[in-house]
């Protein structure tokens, strides 16, 4: 086993005692993937009037709402709204991925479409998106308000977010005190303790905000009351799968040791 392979396998399983968010969670990356993708690909559109965009997003509405279907995972309750949410803070996510990226306008493929080359097997790159990530969340949770000039969360400004985003939704009140309290908790763990990266030359960001939605999406879906619930099968697995990621990642214990896979070069 070289040293290149020693450090991939390092990058690839994270280290399994953080508590903070390294990108583990199989769902939710699929979520943040489309998300990054969307915004990549948005990133040349020329602003339209308000009432023309209005027109052209309510021709694509069926059209888009099938996309979300199959390329998200099915959610357990609230997606309805987790879409409007979406949709709603697309520029801001734009606004913040220039921001980190320094990304104005993405190279295209000779057919026309959005293109950018992504190296698969290179660990740099992969490091670099998972920085940029945690970077652009930073970003959109200091615009939003909830998150302080070093990345640090503000538990009454998250408390005043939710319950303003999930104000359709009759049975989030119920839900919110015990999400916030998890939430508060998962995004002070990921300051104290965040994720481990092995390329050098990376901006460093706080990882409270990556860590904090991922909380949200987690908890939301594990909170959905039984009335709530369109699919309980499909609901029951999606809750199996986080459970058992929790279980997974709160388990004491040593973490991948990047000198552990190199020592396997000599």
């Amino acid at each position: 086993m070289n040293k290149l392979v020693g450090i991939c396998v390092a990058f690839l399983l994270g280290v399994v005692c953080s508590v903070a968010y390294d990108f583990q969670d199989d769902d939710f990356n699929q979520l943040l993937s489309v998300e990054l993708e969307e915004v990549y690909d948005s990133l040349d559109e020329i602003p339209t009037h308000p009432r023309i965009r209005r027109d052209e997003e309510a021709a694509a509405a069926s059209e888009e709402k099938c996309k979300k279907r199959h390329r998200r995972p099915k959610l357990c309750c609230a997606e309805l709204t987790l879409d409007a949410l979406h949709d709603k803070g697309k520029e801001l996510c734009r606004a913040c991925y220039k921001e980190v990226t320094g990304m104005e306008k993405p190279d295209r493929h000779d057919s026309g479409h959005h293109y950018k080359k992504f190296d698969l097997f290179s660990c740099e790159q992969v490091e670099k998106r998972k920085s940029d990530i945690i970077c652009i969340h930073q970003c959109i949770g200091q615009k939003k308000g909830v998150l302080t000039e070093d990345g640090s969360l503000i538990p009454e400004k998250l408390t005043e977010s939710l319950k303003q985003s999930f104000a359709n939704e009759s049975w989030f009140d119920q839900a919110v005190d015990k999400i916030v309290l998890t939430c508060v908790a998962a995004a002070k763990n990921a300051t104290e303790n965040p994720a481990k990266f092995y390329t050098g030359g990376l901006k460093s960001c706080n990882p409270s905000g990556i860590a904090l939605k991922h909380c949200i999406f987690r908890e939301l879906q594990l909170s959905c009351p039984a009335d709530q619930i369109k699919d309980k099968v499909s609901c029951d697995k999606f809750q199996e799968r986080i459970k058992k990621g929790m279980e997974f990642f709160d388990k004491e214990g040593p973490g991948f040791d990047v000198a552990d896979a190199s020592a396997e070069d000599q």
